[in-house]
């Protein structure tokens, strides 16, 4: 956007002079861009600056010569001279105390400069150029002073008004034009709201629509994992009577083959469904220790039967509780663990909780890793290692069985809780696998009645704590009536359990405390075996 326009009242008639009045006129317009600027920055003004003091040194050095060299009259010399040094002296007080934040500063020196211009290029320049022109005509310098009005140092009013007029032309038309910018930009702006709206519109229906979908599939994985676990369920149960009758050698061989083919596939069952679980995690106060303890009973008793050293440990600076995801923390464990069980055969397995540091807000850096002295991990084999159906060994002679959905399902746990998950290993060294949570201590929990019951007591009616006396919360609920209800329907697969859970929603809710989510979940899941598991173990567990 340019602030003045090059005309022929610029003009003086010597060349040298009038190319370097064009790139003044330039000049002045880009200096004009930058003071212009909402926030300028400090480098553009000092290099606008920069630019100024170069060309007044080369302009003035110019003219100066030309009037020495052709002589005029010493007094139109001196006064340029002087008209120079006091230009040279303003320009420098102006980058003194110019600004970029001091916006009618900036505006007063873009004034300064367009006066400067006007009346000097306009008038003492133009004074200078007919002086040299009469002296090249051959007059004397006094004579070309006289005849050529050397004093006559202003713009005559005719050039002066015609200038002004385009200057006020141009900044007018300039205006209308940022006024018609301004409307394009406000029609732009709204049409782009609407687009927006639009827009959110299409995303919130796509939001409801990916819900009802993710509805749906939980229904639909419900029903699959509650059509495929009771037949599944039926015949691990069966079987197990099966084995406890007299049966001859042969057949009680052929009878636990079945029994471990029908256990390896309900397992797969479970794996694949919850690997396409995709639900938000659910967090809540939890006993660090009742969890990683629960976590390893199965994998332990794997590791204890081959004859394996297996130890849990937790750091001493670890607060007991924790809030956080109690469900996912134990699937890790559970999995991890009961790899390292799978592929040690001797030595030792470990599991260790420990603190890498806490942050100012009172979160913890959580590691807990499994260490064990099995097998190894070639560098080659490692790099696809938590990806779904993933085999260190996938040959058909292979020594391990599975399927490669165990570590897929341990990092997905894990990053579902904003953790990360890496491992560490060497072939016939053992390995290390481990998870990094940022989690928050819980405050510590006394015996209050949300409290699981003591070991081997049980629930009595009416009792929310256990069985202890003088602590009856919810006296319109029967509690062992209701667990024991819910062991029957559970056992059975029944799906009246989820009315049950309902039902007495109040009395467990306080009564399992932190294991109540996990156990709402895996009902409204269908998957009664592992509910049925959590109800005994929260029945068998001692105060957390």
């Amino acid at each position: 956007m340019a602030f003045f326009t090059w005309t022929d009242d610029f003009l003086t008639g010597i060349d040298i002079v009038d190319r370097q009045h064009r790139r003044l006129v330039e000049l002045v317009n880009g200096t004009a861009r930058v003071l212009l600027e909402e926030h300028p920055e400090p480098a553009g003004l000092a290099a606008m600056f920069a630019g100024l003091a170069a060309y007044t040194a080369e302009h003035f050095r110019t003219e100066e010569e030309l009037m020495r060299v052709q002589g005029v009259a010493a007094r139109v010399l001196e006064h340029h001279r002087q008209t120079h040094a006091r230009l040279i002296g303003e320009v420098l007080d102006w980058k003194a105390r110019l600004s970029a934040a001091d916006v009618l500063a900036r505006q007063e020196f873009l004034g300064f400069l367009a006066g400067w211009l006007l009346f000097h290029v306009l008038g003492e320049d133009q004074a200078m150029a007919r002086q040299l022109r009469a002296i090249q005509d051959g007059l004397t310098p006094e004579r070309a002073y006289e005849v050529a009005r050397g004093g006559n140092l202003w713009p005559s009013q005719a050039v002066l008004g015609r200038s002004i007029t385009r200057i006020y032309a141009q900044l007018s038309g300039q205006l209308r034009e940022i006024e018609q910018h301004d409307q394009h930009l406000e029609a732009e702006v709204a049409a782009r709201t609407q687009a927006l709206n639009v827009m959110a519109e299409e995303l919130r229906q796509a939001k409801d629509a990916a819900d009802a979908a993710n509805q749906a599939k939980s229904r639909f994985l419900g029903m699959v994992s509650h059509e495929l676990r009771t037949p599944m369920n039926a015949i691990v149960g069966f079987t197990e009577l099966l084995r406890r009758e007299a049966l001859p050698a042969k057949a009680d061989e052929m009878a636990g083959k079945v029994l471990t083919a029908a256990e390896q596939l309900l397992g797969l069952v479970d794996g694949l469904i919850e690997l396409t679980r995709n639900t938000p995690s659910q967090t809540a106060s939890f006993a660090l220790r009742v969890v990683m303890g629960e976590a390893c009973q199965i994998p332990f008793a794997a590791a204890r039967a081959k004859g394996l050293a297996a130890t849990l440990e937790i750091a001493d600076d670890l607060p007991p509780f924790l809030h956080g995801d109690a469900h996912r923390i134990a699937v890790v464990i559970r999995q991890l663990a009961a790899n390292a069980a799978k592929f040690t055969a001797h030595g030792s397995i470990r599991v260790r909780a420990e603190s890498l540091g806490s942050a100012p807000d009172g979160e913890i850096a959580l590691r807990i890793s499994v260490t064990d002295t099995g097998i190894g991990i070639p560098a080659d084999k490692q790099a696809g290692l938590f990806n779904a159906f993933h085999q260190q060994d996938d040959s058909p002679t292979r020594r391990y069985g599975g399927v490669g959905l165990g570590l897929a399902l341990t990092r997905q746990a894990a990053r579902m809780m904003g953790a990360d998950i890496d491992m560490q290993s060497a072939p016939g060294q053992g390995s290390v696998f481990w998870i990094d949570l940022p989690i928050k201590p819980a405050a510590s929990r006394s015996a209050t009645p949300s409290q699981p019951p003591e070991p081997g007591k049980g629930v009595e009616p009416g009792n929310g704590n256990g069985g202890k006396s003088g602590q009856t919360p919810f006296p319109d609920v029967d509690g062992t009536a209701i667990v024991r209800r819910l062991e029957k329907l559970l056992s059975e697969d029944d799906t009246r359990a989820a009315e049950v859970l309902a039902e007495g929603e109040a009395f467990l809710q306080q009564a399992m405390d932190w294991r109540f989510e996990i156990f709402a979940r895996q009902i409204a899941g269908f998957e009664y075996d592992k509910a049925l598991l959590t109800l005994r173990e929260w029945q068998g567990a001692g105060p957390n």
